[in-house]
């Protein structure tokens, strides 16, 4: 592998979703068909990558449209019963996940050996597009964004859920700050059983993976935590921790790289958020937060902190006694010494 980019690492890691809407005035069962995923008509399609193919597509039994995404996964022969148990056990659990940052999920089945997932079609674009086309958020949209992707998280989790490849290509946002998690099981799934994959990549994308998902180790929800941490840290500074041009360097700087305090990086970033980022970011999963839920709390305590010290700057210059007016005696008397003033120094003058 010569170098390794971006779109490298989403092509690799999971299919990109960029979902919209149909084109203006049409409605999605109003579109060609452009083929059939079970009961589904396909209409157009909107993403792709490694790993999948993402169509809008149109339900005809509830006259709804939806996103229908294609799983390509190459399984032997004597792993196909395998992968259909597994693949049908990540889209359960991703299906009974109900939380307003987190893409719904409708579907999953087989079609004449394709795995797919239905999901709700949404309009935006993904985080990673976003940012590639030039959107830089103040630290505290940074915080608020991330603060929401981590309530996810932790919803995810105490269902017993774990992403394992959070990174911005899999952070939907509708707007700029209603982020919605997608992709949940899908990195897992297809490590286990595509016979191809990369086996460095852990079900993961290499420059948001954790340190125990590079080396192969057992994670548990707070390689999350991580990942997240990685995306708060590119969001407040523009640019990634861990860099490198092939996978074993990245692989080495997020193992090995301490990344400098995102305040230092760019001026004007909060130092508290910057800790924020760096815990999250602990070599050791015993260093990071112990939970999504609690590095949502410490974003949350910081926006608190935040809005209170300007309440109390408010409040301070509400407060302030106003300049007493100047009364007619005192001007009075301003103008006599003035007069007072000026006939002295004509009198100099004169003599």
């Amino acid at each position: 592998m010569a170098g390794w980019s971006d779109s490298d690492a989403d092509l690799v890691a999971g299919p990109r979703a960029v979902f919209s809407t149909n084109p203006p005035g049409v409605a999605a069962g109003d579109l060609p068909s452009i083929g059939q995923i079970a009961r589904y008509d396909l209409k157009y399609r909107i993403g792709e990558g490694g790993l999948g193919t993402v169509y809008a597509a149109h339900d005809p039994v509830l006259s709804r449209p939806i996103a229908i995404k294609t799983v390509h996964v190459e399984v032997p022969p004597e792993e196909r019963e395998t992968f259909s148990a597994l693949f049908m056990n990540e889209a359960r659990a991703a299906a009974a996940l109900s939380h307003p940052n987190i893409v719904t999920v409708f579907d999953a089945g087989l079609s004449d050996g394709a795995a797919y997932i239905a999901m709700e079609l949404l309009k935006g674009v993904d985080l990673r597009q976003l940012r590639n086309e030039g959107w830089r958020p103040t630290p505290a949209q940074a915080a608020q964004l991330v603060a929401k992707v981590a309530d996810a998280l932790a919803y995810a989790h105490s269902h017993g859920v774990v992403h394992r490849d959070i990174k911005p290509a899999n952070i939907f946002m509708v707007g700029r700050t209603q982020p919605r998690v997608l992709d949940f099981g899908i990195a897992r799934m297809t490590h286990r059983l595509d016979a191809t994959a990369e086996p460095d990549l852990c079900g993961g994308s290499p420059f948001y993976m954790a340190p125990e998902q590079v080396l192969q180790q057992p994670t548990d929800a707070r390689c999350d935590v991580f990942s997240l941490g990685v995306v708060l840290y590119e969001l407040l500074t523009g640019e990634r921790p861990f860099k490198g041009r092939e996978l074993p360097a990245i692989q080495r700087a997020v193992l090995e790289h301490v990344p400098p305090p995102a305040d230092e990086v760019v001026a004007g970033v909060p130092p508290a958020l910057g800790r924020i980022a760096a815990r999250a970011m602990a070599k050791s999963p015993d260093g990071r937060f112990p939970s999504a839920a609690a590095m949502a709390r410490a974003l949350r305590q910081y926006q608190d902190e935040r809005s209170d010290s300007t309440d109390a700057q408010r409040a301070q210059l509400r407060s302030a006694p106003p300049p007493r007016p100047r009364s007619r005696r005192w001007i009075a008397f301003a103008a006599a010494a003035a007069l007072l003033l000026g006939l002295s120094i004509g009198w100099l003058v004169w003599s």
